[in-house]
């Protein structure tokens, strides 16, 4: 991945809509649109007005994602930092849940049953912990001083989004009664498994960092 963002070029439609795209960006953005078409050809229950609102929803995560690409000539530094926060809150979220794991949420049970508290401990504090730290070395270093209070906000937000994002797919695959969305990559799912905490903290970091 990061290789590919470094190297790949950027694919350009400004001489007729006005923007560029990433290789990946565009992948992903393929992809998402094949699984969810996929869904609706081979699955009923996918044809419910809650998978056509959680579609549309996405689709406008997936705009803000090119909007941060095309606002900024540091777009890559900005993409790091909220994929690598993400994977931070989901990987510390898994090793704790693993290591110390044993009171579960029972109101998520139905959405997301392996989830317990000492899990989401681990996503809050070191995520969190994680991404303020990255966030501030950037700002120092790489980016226009944003204040701590920015990077604070930020850097929670992004734990919050990272973790609603998530049970909010998991919601979703329940409805649909499906474990994942394909099988693309290996114990992972599809794309939309993810992109589910991903495109929601894009989101959040458009409106927050470009926007204050």
């Amino acid at each position: 991945m990061i290789l590919g963002f470094e190297f790949l070029p950027t694919i350009s439609f400004i001489k007729f809509l006005g923007f560029t795209i990433h290789p990946l960006v565009l992948t992903a953005l393929i992809l998402f649109f094949l699984e969810i078409i996929k869904q609706l050809i081979n699955n009923l229950k996918s044809r419910n007005y809650k998978f056509y609102l959680f579609i549309l929803i996405y689709i406008i995560f997936f705009i803000h994602v090119i909007a941060i690409e095309n606002m900024t000539e540091n777009w890559k530094l900005y993409f790091f930092f909220v994929l690598f926060q993400v994977f931070s809150v989901d990987s510390f979220g898994y090793i704790f849940g693993k290591l110390f794991g044993k009171s579960k949420l029972s109101f998520l049970v139905k959405i997301s049953p392996n989830k317990t508290i000492e899990g989401y401990i681990g996503s809050v504090i070191f995520g969190f912990l994680f991404g303020f730290f990255i966030l501030y070395f950037l700002s120092k270093n790489y980016l226009d001083d944003i204040g701590i209070f920015i990077i604070f906000i930020t850097s929670i937000g992004i734990v919050i989004t990272s973790i609603l994002g998530d049970l909010a797919v998991s919601k979703i695959k329940r409805i649909l009664s499906i474990d994942d969305f394909s099988n693309i990559f290996y114990g992972h799912g599809g794309i939309l498994d993810r992109l589910d905490s991903i495109l929601p903290s894009f989101t959040f970091f458009f409106w927050i960092f470009f926007l204050t």
